[in-house]
Formats: C-alpha cells, sequence, structure tokens
C-alpha cells in the first residue's frame, strides 16, 4: 500500500482530487491476505540474475508471480538425473562425484519427485517457529514447534505436504523457508546461496525437475564453498553449513558411511573395461603396422616387449595397465595429496608400484572416485603402456573415450599406438633405430639411457642371428 504522503502534500492519485489541501490521507487499508484483487495484472517481470559465479550452470528461472501455491507444485521434467550429470558436477567443482552422490543417497535416497509429481519434501516444525517467532506455537503446535523432540515431521510425503500447505496458509514464505526440497533435500533458506532472491523463486524452480536442483544444489556448493570440505572428505564440517550445527557430528556420520558403500561398489565404467575380443597379435598384424610405419618388424615388437611382455591384457579381461600416482597428482593440481596419498604425491618414485594388476586396478578405481577423467589419464594402457593423458595423439577426444577403444582388441592397441608414433613425431627415431630419441619422447626424459638400452636388447631378440 503506498505511504502515507507529509502533511502538505495533496492525497495520491488514486483518493478523488481536491482543490484544496486537506489533512493527511489515511492509508488504504490492507487488503485481505487471500487472493489479489480482481483487477488485470500485467506478466509478471522476470527477477534479476544471481551475481556470478565460477563455472555458473544456466541461471535460475525467473521469479513466479506472488502468491505461489504449494498445490501447484508439479514437475514439468520427468526425466531422472543421469549419474553423468552428477559426476559432470563433481568434477567442475573439484569433490569427488561420489561424495555427491553420497548426499543424494542419505538427503533422499535417489528420487527427487514422488508418484505425484511433487518435489520431495521434509517441512521442519521447529524451523518454522524460529522463522515466525514462535508465533505460532501455541495455537498450531502440530506446525510450529520450539523442541525438535515433540515436533511432528510426518512420515508420509502426504502428511508432509499437509503440513506444508497448512502452514503456508499461516505464513507462506516462512513456510516454504522452513521445508527442505528435492534430491539434495536444500532447504528453503538457503534459497540466495542457491542463486534466488526469494525463496518463492526458488521452490518453483527446483519443483520442475531433478537437473534444476542439481544446478541449485551446485550453486550452493559454490557459493558456501562446500566443495573443498567434500573434497577433503570433512563430512562434518559440510554437515554443520548445509545441514545445521544442532545435527553436524550425526550428519556427518550418515554421510561418511553412505559414501563408502558408494566407493565399495564397483564403478560400471571400468567394470566394463574388458575385453570384446581377446584374439592375440600374430605376425600378419605386426608386419602391417611396420609397413605403414615404414619401419622394420622387430621395432614395432621391441616396444611391446619392453612396455608389457607380449599381451595387452590380463587374464580377467582387462587391459594391462600401470597407474602412476604422479601423474594423477599433477592433473588434479595436487588437491588429493594430503587426503589421499596412496593414489596422489608429487613425485615418481616417492613409493613402489603395486606389483599385481589387481592392485593397481584397485588403485586406479580408488582414484577413479576422486576424479573419473584425470584417474584413467594417469595409468598407462595396453600392449604399449599408453598414458591415457596421450589421448589426442592417438585419435581420441577424451581419456575416457580411448580406454573404452584399448579394452576391445590388442588390434586397436596396435592402432592407438601407431597414432600415437605419427602424432609424436617418432617415426623417423623407430625407421632409424634411435632407441635414446625414441626414448626420450615415448617414456620421459628420466631414463633415457636404461630404456633405450633396454627397447635396443628387446629389438635385437627379434633379429634373426647373422651367419
Amino acid at each position: 500500500p503506498p505511504v502515507a504522503s507529509p502533511p502538505a502534500a495533496p492525497p495520491p492519485p488514486v483518493v478523488q482530487p481536491a482543490p484544496t489541501p486537506v489533512p493527511p490521507p489515511v492509508a488504504p487499508p490492507t487488503p485481505p491476505v487471500a487472493p489479489p484483487p480482481p483487477a488485470p495484472t500485467p506478466p509478471p517481470v522476470a527477477q534479476p540474475q544471481p551475481a556470478p559465479i565460477p563455472a555458473p550452470p544456466p541461471p535460475p528461472q525467473p521469479a513466479p508471480p506472488a502468491g505461489l501455491s504449494p498445490s501447484s507444485l508439479r514437475q514439468t521434467d520427468g526425466a531422472r538425473l543421469a549419474i553423468q550429470q552428477i559426476d559432470a558436477v563433481g568434477q567442475a567443482l573439484g569433490a569427488p562425484p561420489a561424495a555427491i552422490r553420497a548426499v543424494i543417497q542419505l538427503e533422499s535416497a535417489g528420487a527427487g519427485f514422488g508418484s505425484d509429481g511433487r518435489p520431495l519434501i521434509l517441512f521442519e516444525p521447529t524451523v518454522f517457529s524460529k522463522l515466525t517467532g514462535g508465533r505460532f506455537d501455541a495455537s498450531h503446535p502440530a506446525l510450529s514447534q520450539p523442541d525438535v523432540k515433540r515436533a511432528n515431521i510426518g512420515r508420509t510425503q502426504a502428511e508432509r505436504w499437509a503440513k506444508l500447505e497448512e502452514a503456508h496458509a499461516l505464513d507462506g514464505p516462512a513456510a516454504l523457508k522452513a521445508t527442505s526440497w528435492g534430491l539434495f533435500q536444500t532447504a528453503g533458506t538457503l534459497h540466495q546461496a542457491a542463486g534466488f532472491p526469494t525463496v518463492e523463486a526458488f521452490v518453483a524452480d527446483v519443483a520442475q525437475s531433478e537437473t534444476r536442483q542439481l544446478m541449485a544444489f551446485q550453486r550452493v556448493l559454490q557459493s558456501k564453498q562446500l566443495a573443498d570440505e567434500l573434497q577433503r572428505k570433512d563430512w562434518e564440517g559440510f554437515a554443520r553449513i548445509y545441514d545445521g550445527e544442532d545435527n553436524a557430528v550425526r550428519y556427518g556420520a550418515l554421510l561418511e558411511s553412505a559414501y563408502a558403500a558408494i566407493i565399495a561398489k564397483p564403478d560400471p565404467f571400468l567394470a566394463a573395461l574388458v575385453a570384446g575380443d581377446r584374439t592375440r597379435l600374430g605376425m600378419p598384424q605386426f608386419e602391417a603396422s611396420a609397413q605403414r610405419l615404414g619401419c622394420e618388424v622387430a621395432a614395432v615388437r621391441a616396444v611391446v616387449k619392453v612396455e608389457s611382455g607380449s599381451s595387452g591384457f590380463g587374464a580377467d579381461g582387462r587391459p594391462i595397465i600401470l597407474f602412476e600416482p604422479h601423474i594423477f597428482s599433477r592433473l588434479t593440481q595436487h588437491r588429493f595429496d594430503q587426503t589421499d596419498p596412496d593414489v596422489s604425491y608429487l613425485s615418481w618414485g616417492d613409493k613402489p608400484y603395486p606389483r599385481t594388476q589387481a592392485d593397481r586396478w584397485a588403485q586406479l578405481a580408488k582414484a577413479y572416485v576422486l576424479d573419473q577423467e584425470a584417474a584413467v589419464a594417469s595409468a598407462s594402457w595396453g600392449l604399449f603402456q599408453i598414458m591415457g593423458m596421450n589421448f589426442r595423439k592417438c585419435g581420441f577426444n577424451s581419456a575416457k573415450e580411448f580406454v573404452v577403444d584399448m579394452a576391445k582388441s590388442e588390434e586397436r592397441q596396435l592402432l592407438a599406438f601407431e597414432g600415437f608414433v605419427r602424432n609424436s613425431d617418432l617415426v623417423d627415431e623407430l625407421q632409424r633405430l634411435d632407441w635414446e630419441g625414441f626414448a626420450r619422447v615415448y617414456n620421459g626424459p628420466g631414463q633415457v639411457e636404461k630404456y633405450g638400452r633396454l627397447l635396443r636388447e628387446a629389438y635385437t631378440s627379434f633379429k634373426p642371428p647373422t651367419s
């Protein structure tokens, strides 16, 4: 309602104009809270977008019209959130994707909406009491309760929605803020951290889809700087900010358990890396490769002998690998050196490599939980032990795409080797049998003489003795 004018000012234009000054007009009575006046209103104006944040997801939807009704909230996109979307957010924030999945598991068990299309919610009477200054504690104790032990949150979604709608009739904004929403059960009190100017705008947005719920959660992590807690596995520190001080210890312990259960399960991507074709390379394939590269057959076979012995796959069908923790540390900007020193450390040689393929795959799996692309990029693969980080030189768009191909067959590993040699300008070294020059690029500058000697000896072993 318009503010009353000073005594000397004329009345506002809505009052019948008077020819002479009159006493200050009395402000018009406050309209009832129920429906707005029937007069036509202009379409809602889009609210300003939130302040820019690092690597922002798409901006929130415009704020809804005033008078948002909880009963009208229904999802507009029924697509379930893909694990790739969740993992992409973890990668973008530098947090373990499994930690984000653990939050989902703890908060909603994996569903952002009920079967009726309404968002999964939890209305908290203690929060409503606090937000409303306790003014409904006496009249509506089932909705506004300062004692957490006496607060009834409802056992079913139907009961919780009934509480929310009843509380919304008492104080709409407070009721929406006292409710947590969707996959991540993000509290309405965090609407500004999620990038929304009002709680109504936040609720209208996360009610649309699980993807919108993920985006809101991502903005909360960014604005509250909570990705660091997830990266360090500081579960209680995360809980203190995201869920509140009162329950931080218990929430942190539950989140830690959820995370441990997730990482204990074999990852579907890694589990699928089993040879589709276990046919071993024979002389015809080596001869064809040598012809394409313009080098001797013995030169190609020498690289295989030094790098993997003779096979690109283990007995279980998985590619032969060697995970390099110092490469993983470098590719992840040393984020995990303190929290996960068994898979991330500064220098080659700091610790001995695991001796068995089973242990090396376990090492890769642990790193994969922390950063998927960096993990597979930090391992060498197959017959020729090409590092995943060299995927582009082998003709692939990502390290994950590269390793999927390496798991198909030894012939695919051979073709990747040819691509790497060409794109690294090593064809000439292979043709001239310049083993030290080849070693310097192929294996790095650290052990040029030793690696060159091994290649020369392997090459010689494939040459027929001269009479």
